[in-house]
């Protein structure tokens, strides 16, 4: 949720009404969960990358969230009325929320090795420069095989990395709310897992 003050936020019986849930309750996003929070807010940030929306993940930041029971399901009424509000809604479980910590720490490994050698070739035709100017006779210095480099890094992760993407995607579009009837009746069954959104 994003809001300036506690009065702007989506009164609770309301949401309990639009969303069929028996109960919710809100939390700081600054408090006790931010490490969630964080990874959440880290996950649509890179969903919004991979899809080149232009938002960035400062847009996503959350000022409160809210914790109801599982499988909850989002409805036209509650886009309407609280879009400016909500930014995104989860069914999470340990298991689905630890899988994403593993994706994104993944997503941040490829593009480290790929910006790792990213700077390769500027780097060798910059110190031949400065090989020149010192007068040293290091032919492998004075004389870097730079087109042979580009051929050999070219491409280079990106394959993983797609794979990588496509599994955050394919984790994101599994997990969030999804839009469904606003008159679907909550199930009577004790839900194992909570839900959460931010």
């Amino acid at each position: 949720m994003k809001a300036h003050f506690d009065t702007e936020l989506p009164k609770l019986k309301d949401l309990k009404r639009i969303l069929s849930i028996p109960d919710g309750r809100y939390y700081k996003s600054r408090g006790n969960f931010s490490n969630s929070i964080h990874r959440l807010t880290d996950l649509l940030g890179i969903v919004a990358r991979i899809e080149k929306t232009g938002k960035k993940q400062s847009d996503f930041r959350s000022s409160d969230f809210l914790i109801t029971v599982a499988e909850v399901h989002s409805n036209l009424f509650m886009k309407l009325q609280y879009d400016a509000e909500v930014i995104e809604g989860f069914n999470l479980t340990e298991q689905n929320f630890d899988q994403l910590a593993n994706l994104i720490d993944h997503f941040y490994e490829i593009h480290s090795m790929i910006q790792s050698v990213q700077y390769m070739s500027r780097t060798l035709e910059d110190q031949r420069d400065t090989a020149v100017e010192k007068g040293f006779t290091d032919i492998t210095l004075l004389q870097p095989d730079v087109t042979s480099l580009n051929n050999l890094l070219e491409g280079y992760g990106d394959a993983q990395l797609a794979i990588i993407e496509k599994a955050i995607l394919d984790w994101y579009e599994s997990n969030r709310w999804k839009v469904a009837s606003p008159f679907k009746k909550a199930s009577s069954a004790e839900p194992e897992d909570e839900t959460e959104t931010v």
